[in-house]
């Protein structure tokens, strides 16, 4: 089995500020993969999910465990779903983690 890159540990050195903030940032969805397939692994991660209000409706949260929250009603930002910057969106958590945030 032959090592690649990710399977070397890196010493405290090499990990700066801004290398730190590289690796975690989020891409994003794939060009050419389905929105649907995104936000699902988004739903999976029990992350935080942004939705327009044309993809609020093609997202089963109920499934997904996935509330609103009550004293965010509206956020801005871009969608998960489409990529389309929304002034009014809905902000959907895990809802072990609602009563948290």
């Amino acid at each position: 089995m032959a090592l690649s890159l990710l399977n070397v540990l890196k010493d405290k050195k090499f990990w700066t500020p801004s290398r730190r903030t590289w690796a975690a940032r989020d891409t994003g969805r794939a060009p050419g993969r389905l929105p649907g397939g995104h936000v699902g692994d988004i739903a999976d991660l029990k992350k935080a999910v942004m939705l327009c209000p044309d993809c609020i409706g093609k997202f089963n949260s109920a499934s997904a465990e996935y509330v609103a929250k009550k004293n965010l009603p509206f956020v801005r930002g871009w969608c998960d779903g489409c990529k389309t910057y929304m002034a009014r969106g809905h902000l959907l958590v895990h809802y072990s983690l609602a009563n948290l945030l």
